[in-house]
């Protein structure tokens, strides 16, 4: 968790706790130690631009010393008529339809790009409702067209079939959720035909046609897990993988901000670059990450995909 995200975690939970909550238990929320915590609050409260409406049970008191403020024990409180950080709740229709408008505001790029953070900052659909997820990171929202995507969010509910038109072609399919893939900015229906789970490009779904019939959702069954160890949208067999990445300018942080999301394992070789282990799916989308890295990155396992890379990059050599 970085330093914005855990200011997000104090205010909530300072927020969520109108009785106040101490300093030592906000620390304990966000894993941190006391000393973190105390220059997090400290940040929060000295804020010019932008001040954040705390008080503490130590403000009323006599004591003239700025540090009393910053105990463990010193309970932190939001004023209830000024909480001007508390997220709006909305609908992903409603997101959509906001994050649409941001780019016809004749405002400065960079204002725009702000508020699309705030807005999303308050968007988690992975923790939303378990049929819909986002993979990736946040990036704007593609608008949806239609009701297609309010009807099957409808089915998901009702926990009933339906019939899709897709690619011309009708299926009949359990849907089990709605993804939103942030780098090819696309939405997606994740559905059971039988027993095999597809994904379905929901702009290539034509129409849809909600059943009578009933099915039984999976207890076992998540957008996030299952979309875990795949790389992209794409399908095929699990892939252990080993990477050495070499610490060339900002190539380890890169590394680790590209997989923060994902269960890797990264360790630190003697020379000073990383050895980054995976089990993923999807051959082709991580291929052509790992050439993002040029010479920097050399695939150790498995042996045919080294003879990928080097097919992608004679075919490169081929334009030239």
């Amino acid at each position: 968790m970085d330093s914005i995200e855990r200011m997000r975690k104090i205010m909530a939970l300072i927020e969520a706790h109108p009785e106040g909550i101490c300093g030592g238990a906000l620390a304990d929320g966000c894993g941190v130690p006391w000393g973190t915590m105390r220059q997090d609050l400290k940040v929060l409260v000295s804020s010019i631009e932008n001040p954040i409406p705390l008080y503490t049970d130590c403000d009323e008191g006599n004591s003239e010393e700025e540090e009393d403020l910053f105990l463990p024990e010193v309970k932190w409180f939001m004023a209830a008529t000024q909480k001007r950080y508390t997220p709006i709740h909305l609908t992903v229709r409603e997101a959509v339809e906001v994050l649409a408008t941001l780019d016809f505001l004749q405002e400065d790029n960079t204002l725009k790009e702000g508020l699309r953070r705030k807005i999303l900052s308050g968007f988690n659909l992975g923790e939303e409702e378990s049929y819909r997820y986002i993979k990736g990171e946040l990036k704007p929202l593609a608008p949806i067209q239609g009701e297609i995507f309010s009807i099957i969010e409808n089915a998901i509910r009702s926990n009933r079939r339906v019939t899709i038109l897709f690619n011309s072609r009708r299926i009949t399919v359990d849907p089990l959720g709605i993804v939103y893939y942030s780098r090819l900015r696309c939405w997606y229906l994740a559905a059971r035909q039988e027993n095999l789970i597809k994904t379905y490009h929901l702009n290539n779904v034509q129409e849809v046609h909600t059943s009578r019939e009933q099915f039984s959702y999976p207890d076992d069954f998540s957008l996030k897990g299952w979309f875990g160890p795949r790389w992209g949208m794409e399908y095929g067999e699990l892939t252990r993988v080993k990477v050495r990445f070499l610490n060339r300018s900002q190539t380890l942080a890169k590394v680790r901000k590209d997989v923060a999301h994902r269960s890797s394992e990264i360790s630190t070789l003697e020379d000073g670059s990383i050895l980054f282990q995976d089990d993923i799916i999807g051959v082709n989308e991580f291929i052509t990450w790992i050439l993002g890295f040029g010479s920097a990155a050399e695939i150790l396992e498995p042996l045919e995909f080294r003879d990928l890379i080097l097919k992608r990059i004679r075919e490169t050599l081929g334009n030239y």
